[in-house]
């Protein structure tokens, strides 16, 4: 904890002496307190309205701070403006996020800000509040029995890392953030809900892990389903349209496909 409180503190003192900064702030576990000694550093660099830094600049940026054993941009995350790096030492994982002042009017979350140049952030912040996207139910819906399908005919054909890789899509897409959203949290994949599930519904996800085996891989599907169809009548609204013959066809081609 003492070095990630020392990176950020030369982090804030560095950005305090550049015209071109707004202010800093610091996202992910900082904002909720739950930093460790495996967290990562998120932090949000807010440039003036005009200036976009490139790469270059970007890892230059970085340099200031300590040596650097890697640092790419987020494109794989749909986010050029993220610098992704890893330091020798102090040996830390911090991302970079670089946006224009006008740009934190569109956020998620609320950071910590740790340095304002002047009220404008405060401002900015107070008018327009963060807004985490939700699942929508009715996209989710309308995909959900074809992916099924999809992955029995996977499966069917003993494509059976195909098979996997779909299981834990549907978790991390579906299954996890309604789980979230079930308990009242951020819908954030499968982040953290070793610690937030009831033993019942952390079993039933255990439940859709599976074994590299034909039995142990339809067994995950159908508990898939059965999870989603669970989740469904807790989160669902009467203004979902629900694909009942699909769910039946899906899970009738499921259940009768053999090894």
């Amino acid at each position: 904890m003492e070095k990630i409180n020392l990176f950020v503190d030369k982090v804030k003192q560095f950005c305090m002496s550049q015209d071109i900064v707004e202010g800093v702030a610091v996202a992910g576990s900082f904002i909720s307190k739950e930093l460790d000694k495996y967290s990562d550093i998120d932090f949000v660099i807010i440039l003036k309205d005009g200036i976009q830094y490139t790469r270059e600049e970007m890892i230059e940026f970085a340099n200031q701070f300590g040596p650097l054993l890697s640092a790419f941009t987020g494109e794989h995350v749909g986010e050029k403006r993220l610098l992704i790096c890893l330091y020798e030492d102090p040996f830390l994982h911090v991302d970079y996020k670089f946006i224009q002042l006008s740009e934190l009017r569109d956020r998620v979350e609320n950071p910590i800000i740790i340095y304002q140049k002047n009220k404008e952030i405060d401002s900015i912040l107070e008018s327009k509040e963060a807004q985490w996207p939700n699942p929508d139910f009715q996209w989710i819906e309308d995909r959900f029995w074809v992916w099924i399908h999809y992955a029995a005919t996977k499966l069917g054909r003993g494509e059976y890392f195909e098979t996997i890789d779909f299981l834990s899509f549907l978790r991390g897409v579906v299954l996890g953030p309604l789980l979230h959203l079930k308990n009242k949290s951020l819908p954030r994949g499968v982040r953290k809900l070793e610690f937030i599930l009831d033993p019942t519904d952390l079993e039933k996800l255990r439940s859709t892990i599976p074994a590299y085996d034909f039995h142990s891989l339809k067994t995950s599907l159908l508990n898939s389903a059965k999870l989603y169809n669970e989740l469904k009548l807790v989160l669902y609204g009467p203004g979902i349209k629900n694909f009942s013959k699909a769910e039946t066809y899906s899970l009738d081609y499921l259940n009768k496909i053999n090894k």
